[in-house]
C-alpha cells in the first residue's frame, strides 16, 4: 500500500497496542475464570474446620489476585495509550482517504457545502425583514396616495431590497447545485436543503408600479404576511434540517472510513508487526505517545517566563 510513512507508523503502533490489549485481556480473563472456579470449590468451613484449610483456600485466591494485579495495570496502561492513538490514526486515515478516494472526498464536500449554505443563510433573515419593512412602507404610502406611481421613492427602495434578495437566493442556489453535483448515486435524494420562499421579487416590484392602488395594497399585504410567516416559523427550523443532512454525510463518511481502516488494520498486523516482548511494546509506545507529550509540555513550561505561584 502506497501510504505516507507517518500513516504506516501509526497503523503499526495501533496494531501493536491492539495485540497487547488482546493478549492481556485473554490472560486476565483466564485468571478471573480460575478465581471464579476456585470460589465455587470453596470448602464448607464449619466450627471444627481446621485453620490451615481455611488459610490454604484464602492463599489460593490471593495467588490468583496477585497474578492478575500487574496484568490489570499493564492493560490499563496500554488501553490509555490506545485511546491516545485512536483519534490520531483516525484523522490520518481520513486525510489519506480525502486525497485518494473520490467518493469519500465527495461526501466531505457535500458536508462542507451544507456548512456554506448555513453561513450564507445567516444573513437572509435580516434581508427578508428589511424587505418586509419596505413592503409595509410602500403599502402605507400607497394608502395615502391615489396611484402607486406617486410612490416612486418607496418603489425604488423596495426594488433595491428585492435585488438583495435575488443575490442571496442566487448564492444559496449555487451552493445547493455544487452540493448535489458532488453527490454520488443514491445519495442526492438523502440530502435535503431547507426550502425557501420564492426570492425572485424584482419583476414583481416593477409590476406594482402600474397596478391600481387597491391591487397594490392587496399584493403587498399578502407578500409581507408570507415573509413574516416564514421568519416566524420555517426560518427557525433551518438548523435542524441542516443537522439531518450533516448526519447523513457523517454516517456515510464514517462507514467508508471504518471499512478502509479495518482493511488497513488487517494489513498492518500481517505486514508491519514484528516479534516483540509485551513489556517492550508497552515501553516503546509509552515513550512515543506519553513520555514525549509530557516532555514537550515540560519544555513549554521551561521556556515560559517564570511565574510565582
Amino acid at each position: 500500500m502506497d501510504l505516507p510513512e507517518s500513516t504506516l507508523t501509526l497503523l503499526r503502533d495501533e496494531a501493536y497496542a491492539l495485540l497487547v490489549q488482546e493478549a492481556l485481556g485473554a490472560e486476565i480473563g483466564k485468571l478471573e475464570r480460575e478465581r471464579a472456579d476456585r470460589v465455587t470449590k470453596r470448602p464448607k468451613f464449619g466450627v471444627l474446620s481446621g485453620r490451615k484449610s481455611k488459610e490454604a483456600y484464602e492463599d489460593s485466591l490471593r495467588e490468583v489476585e496477585d497474578a492478575a494485579g500487574p496484568l490489570r495495570v499493564k492493560w490499563a496502561q496500554i488501553t490509555g495509550i490506545a485511546e491516545r492513538l485512536h483519534p490520531v490514526v483516525r484523522q490520518e486515515v481520513s486525510s489519506y482517504l480525502a486525497s485518494e478516494s473520490p467518493d469519500y472526498c465527495r461526501v466531505l464536500q457535500i458536508r462542507a457545502r451544507l456548512d456554506d449554505w448555513e453561513r450564507a443563510f445567516q444573513h437572509l433573515p435580516e434581508v427578508l425583514l428589511a424587505f418586509a419593512r419596505d413592503i409595509r412602507e410602500l403599502r402605507q404610502a400607497v394608502e395615502k396616495e391615489t396611484t402607486p406611481g406617486a410612490c416612486a421613492h418607496e418603489l425604488a427602495v423596495l426594488r433595491e431590497s428585492a435585488e438583495r434578495l435575488g443575490r442571496a437566493e442566487f448564492e444559496l442556489s449555487i451552493i445547493v447545485q455544487a452540493a448535489l453535483a458532488q453527490a454520488p448515486a443514491g445519495i442526492a435524494e438523502q440530502i435535503r436543503f431547507p426550502a425557501l420562499p420564492d426570492l425572485k421579487w424584482v419583476p414583481w416590484v416593477g409590476r406594482l408600479a402600474v397596478l391600481p392602488a387597491a391591487m397594490v395594497v392587496a399584493e403587498v399585504t399578502r407578500a409581507e404576511g408570507e415573509f413574516r410567516a416564514f421568519l416566524a416559523g420555517p426560518a427557525k427550523t433551518v438548523g435542524g434540517q441542516l443537522k439531518a443532512g450533516r448526519a447523513v454525510c457523517a454516517q456515510l463518511a464514517n462507514q467508508m472510513l471504518d471499512d478502509y481502516w479495518n482493511v488497513l488494520r488487517t494489513h498492518a498486523r500481517t505486514h508491519y508487526v514484528e516479534e516483540m516482548g509485551l513489556d517492550d511494546v508497552i515501553d516503546m509506545l509509552n515513550a512515543r505517545y506519553v513520555d514525549s507529550d509530557i516532555q514537550r509540555k515540560q519544555e513549554e513550561i521551561t521556556a515560559a517566563p517564570f511565574v510565582w505561584r
